[in-house]
């Protein structure tokens, strides 16, 4: 890969928020990027369509419509911004209006947020995160943390497949002078019979899946100065735990995975690892879609 392709930041950002507090520090993190890349911003909330302004029986002036509470809050939430973001309001199925104006916007790259310890998250990500992050054509990211700078420490999952190799070249390009831990959790490559050493078949788990890892990564489209900021991280257990349990440790370090496909093909993974870790994960996530031609 030549110098210039090593770093190649999204044309332009997309807000999705619900104008709730869980999408504060979402709005500090698109914000920070934007500054970062020089990208222009697109803020972005959607009214439910059963939404109906509230009944004032004693005042007779007409009442304003919910789209335009939803744009008054949203520019108050904006006032100050050291970015210009332009407004958008729609109405409609959530994901479906953030798909269309991140295509119509020409957006590579969606910000959103999710409250950390608080029940309605999980319906939310049930719902919407979650089906923007099997639906949208370009990677999500979902935010959890305050914002304390840029991100200087990126985490890529992988279970070696072409997916995940994607989600790490596209987070190199976007994060090219963060450095990155490869991070796979393994278990034993042959069932544990009677009698066999539990250590010596969890040492014979790691030595296979640090070959694989190896073989994996040298296939990856990177640039040398980022292969030297890379490490390698093995651990065995259950994925989406250990990313959590690390989430915990260090809440400021980007978690990337990749999802194999879209629509439905993407239930495959996101209904097992990638589903729980998301709705697990301490800190901020970045999902990245499989490449256009995959």
């Amino acid at each position: 890969m030549n110098a210039s392709a090593s770093s190649s930041p999204p044309p332009a950002l997309l807000l999705a928020t619900d104008l709730g507090p869980r999408c504060d520090r979402a709005l500090d993190r698109c914000v920070q990027l934007a500054r970062q890349w020089h990208a222009p911003a697109v803020a972005l909330t959607v009214v439910d369509p059963s939404q109906q302004p509230p009944l004032r029986p004693f005042d007779r002036q007409p009442q304003p419509s919910p789209l335009s509470v939803a744009e008054r809050r949203l520019r108050c939430d904006l006032a100050g911004s050291p970015v210009a973001m332009r407004v958008r309001v729609e109405q409609g199925d959530v994901a479906d209006k953030v798909i269309a104006a991140a295509q119509a916007e020409g957006s590579g790259l969606v910000v959103t947020g999710v409250a950390r310890h608080e029940a309605l998250s999980r319906i939310v990500l049930g719902s919407t995160v979650d089906a923007l992050a099997r639906r949208l054509p370009v990677p999500l990211l979902v935010v959890r943390c305050r914002v304390r700078g840029p991100y200087l420490q990126v985490r890529v999952a992988t279970d070696f497949s072409d997916a995940a190799r994607h989600a790490l070249e596209q987070a190199a390009r976007l994060f090219p002078q963060a450095r990155f831990t490869v991070f796979h959790a393994f278990g034993n490559p042959y069932p544990v019979l009677a009698g066999m050493d539990a250590g010596e078949a969890r040492r014979a788990g790691h030595d296979a899946a640090q070959r694989e890892m190896l073989a994996w990564l040298a296939e990856a489209d990177l640039p040398q100065d980022t292969r030297d900021r890379i490490e390698l991280a093995l651990a065995y257990g259950d994925a989406a735990h250990l990313l959590s349990q690390h989430g915990e440790r260090c809440p400021e370090e980007l978690i990337v995975m990749g999802t194999r496909g879209r629509g439905a093909l993407a239930t495959l993974l996101l209904g097992s690892t990638a589903q729980r870790a998301l709705e697990m994960a301490e800190g901020d996530m970045l999902v990245v879609p499989p490449a256009r031609d995959a």
